[in-house]
C-alpha cells in the first residue's frame, strides 16, 4: 500500500474520467459530475422528435453515438453511479424542453408522472438495479417538485433480449411479457386525475420505437394515457 498516494487511492474508488468520453483529468463542466465540457455541450443540444415512432411522440436528447452512447454504456455496462446521474440530468433537460413546448405539464402547476420503460428482472439484477428507473429518479430530483416516478412495469422471465429484434418482434416480445404492478398502476391513475396532469414514458435508447409504443398502448388500456416519451438517444 505504501506505493500509492492518498489521491491515487481515492481515484480507484471515485473515478474522475468523463463518463461520456473517458477523458481523464478533464475539468468538470458541472460541479459533482464526471463530465468534461465538450461532452456537456453535446448533451445539452435541443432534443428532437424520433422519426417513425407510433403514438405517443418520442423525443431523443441525441443520436446514439458520441457522448450520448458513452453515457448509456457507462451506466449499463460499467455500472458507474455518476453516469446514472448524468443520464438523469440529460433526461431532465429533455423533459423541461417538452414542458416549455407545452407537450408536458409544468410540474410547478400540475402533476407530471414519469414512467420508466419495462426491463427484465435478469437485466436489472446484472446491473445492480434497473438503470432506466434509477436514471428517472435522478431526473426527478433535477426537475424538482411536482414530479412523480411510477415504476411498476417489468418484463417476464420469457422475454427475449432486444438485440437483433425488428419492430414487429419487439412489439410481440413486450406484448407477451409485460407485467404491470397494480399498486403502481393505480397510483398513476390517481396522479392523472388531477387537473392538467400529464404522463411521460422514459427509456434510455429508442431503436424502433416499438417498446415505448406498445408500453403506451398497454397503459392506455388500463386507464393511463401518456402524452410523450423521452429517451437519451435514438439509435
Amino acid at each position: 500500500m505504501s506505493g500509492f498516494r492518498v489521491g491515487e487511492l481515492a481515484g480507484l474508488v471515485w473515478r474522475d474520467d468523463c463518463v461520456a468520453c473517458g477523458t481523464a483529468d478533464a475539468p468538470p463542466a458541472v460541479a459533482g459530475l464526471s463530465l468534461c465540457r465538450g461532452c456537456a455541450h453535446e448533451l445539452r443540444r435541443v432534443p428532437s422528435r424520433v422519426a417513425d415512432t407510433w403514438a405517443p411522440p418520442v423525443f431523443a436528447a441525441g443520436m446514439y453515438g458520441g457522448p450520448h452512447r458513452g453515457v448509456v454504456l457507462a451506466a449499463k455496462e460499467q455500472r458507474r453511479p455518476d453516469a446514472v446521474r448524468v443520464a438523469g440530468a440529460v433526461l431532465a433537460g429533455t423533459v423541461r424542453h417538452l414542458v416549455t413546448r407545452g407537450v408536458l405539464a409544468d410540474p410547478r402547476l400540475a402533476p407530471l408522472a414519469l414512467l420508466p420503460a419495462p426491463t427484465t428482472r435478469r437485466a436489472a439484477k446484472n446491473r445492480g438495479g434497473c438503470i432506466v428507473e434509477r436514471s428517472v429518479e435522478a431526473a426527478r430530483r433535477v426537475v424538482g417538485a411536482g414530479v412523480d416516478v411510477v415504476a411498476g412495469a417489468t418484463l417476464g422471465a420469457g422475454a427475449r433480449d432486444w438485440v437483433g429484434l425488428g419492430r414487429g418482434e419487439r412489439t410481440a416480445n413486450i406484448a407477451a411479457n409485460l407485467r404491470i404492478d397494480q399498486t403502481e398502476l393505480q397510483r398513476a391513475v390517481r396522479v392523472l386525475r388531477e387537473p392538467g396532469a400529464t404522463a411521460c414514458l422514459v427509456d434510455d435508447v429508442s431503436t424502433t420505437g416499438a417498446t415505448l409504443s406498445r408500453f403506451a398502448s398497454a397503459l392506455a388500456a388500463r386507464g393511463v394515457v401518456t402524452s410523450a416519451g423521452v429517451v437519451i438517444a435514438q439509435a
